[in-house]
């Protein structure tokens, strides 16, 4: 439950007022991986949703329009860090600021582009949670940067009015320049120094678009998005609630830029489901250059009063080059609500890994069980 910090009555002639709330979400669990690299430990202390602090802000300025911001921090529970070790921006999840009125939500920022930010919970029983969480988007990120799974910064976001259950979602961000060369050399006796950075700016701006249905029992989507260094996603998605479970189904295909469009550029986000590493001409962690991924995902939620179970399927051909076999991942968990706003949950799941070979030496071509079991609490 959001709790109110700040309401304050503003211009009592016009009846407007602005707030501030805080609200997020703690999740800690214990998770044991069936292979580690040599001398890691196979169970770890560690979270099982992103674990955040959420700060809004808005205004109401008559008319039916608002000014709204938000700036979503996440942190690791069990060391106390940023989240992810430190290795992502504080302010991971979201700072957005934009207004809000009949004509749909236009914002600026940082955040879940168009199709990213409403495919990943209703393609998937989990919602991107927990080890067993179904693969729904492999080999693809939104974007190079640190954190750039599913989000975009610098970017320009738009959400329609719903109209008879169905809008339209708009994100575009323009091209920048990729990581710094060497570090900077300073002035020194009298000489200038010299500021080296690389000028290379990535291939392409980021736009992504999709379209939501939203009424009654079912939810369907159909997005599509291309990064700053030429991949592309396209997605078809969404669940339908048969009272008994709610089924849910993905289907996506995932071509790689050329190799041209990522020379000289660090791919710093990790990409689901295959190996990470550096994005170059040569090398990739997500998709391959100019390669293609199919990639399905079929699960379902079944509802038994406080308790609900869970199962999920998701098949990739690797990082779509030739010759890829493919992988495969099956989870299977349950949850018990404990109140509205605390749940506990245990899942297992299985994945294989049939493409790395040379990449992983503790999990080339085999299958990886992971389960978990923890306790969630959102405010």
């Amino acid at each position: 439950m959001k709790k109110t910090l700040v309401a304050l009555a503003a211009l009592a002639a016009t009846g407007a007022y602005a707030q501030a709330t805080i609200s997020g979400l703690m999740d800690v669990g214990v998770v044991n991986t069936s292979r580690v690299a040599p001398g890691a430990s196979t169970t770890d202390v560690t979270r099982g949703n992103n674990n955040r602090l959420i700060f809004s802000a808005s205004e109401d300025m008559q008319g039916g329009l608002k000014a709204t911001a938000t700036a979503q921090l996440r942190f690791d529970p069990q060391t106390g860090i940023a989240g992810e070790g430190g290795t992502r921006p504080v302010f991971q999840g979201e700072t957005r600021i934009g207004l809000s009125g009949g004509f749909g939500t236009l914002q600026l920022g940082r955040g879940l582009t168009a199709l990213q930010a409403p495919n990943g919970g209703n393609s998937d029983p989990w919602g991107v949670t927990t080890v067993a969480g179904s693969v729904y988007a492999a080999g693809f990120a939104s974007d190079y940067a640190a954190g750039g799974e599913g989000r975009i910064d610098r970017a320009l976001f738009y959400t329609s009015p719903s109209i008879s259950g169905l809008t339209v979602s708009f994100s575009w961000s323009p091209r920048k320049l990729a990581a710094p060369g060497a570090a900077a050399v300073a002035d020194a006796n009298g000489v200038q120094g010299t500021n080296a950075v690389t000028e290379i700016t990535s291939a392409n701006t980021h736009s992504s678009v999709n379209f939501l249905y939203a009424n009654g029992p079912l939810v369907a989507g159909l997005g599509s998005e291309t990064n700053r260094v030429g991949d592309s996603i396209l997605q078809i998605y969404g669940n339908y609630d048969l009272g008994l479970a709610k089924v849910f189904v993905s289907n996506a295909t995932i071509k790689g830029g050329s190799a041209a469009d990522r020379a000289g550029v660090t791919f710093a986000a990790t990409a689901a489901a295959v190996p990470s590493g550096t994005m170059t001409a040569t090398t990739t962690g997500g998709v391959a250059a100019d390669g293609k991924i199919n990639n399905s995902t079929i699960g379902a939620i079944i509802p038994m009063g406080a308790t609900s179970f869970r199962v999920g399927y998701s098949s990739w051909n690797g990082n779509g080059s030739a010759g890829q076999q493919t992988d495969q991942k099956t989870g299977l968990g349950v949850r018990y609500d404990l109140s509205k706003r605390t749940y506990i949950y245990a899942d297992v799941a299985t994945q294989t890994r049939k493409n790395n070979t040379g990449t992983r030496p503790d999990r080339d071509n085999t299958t990886v069980t992971y389960s978990d079991f923890g306790v969630a609490h959102s405010f």
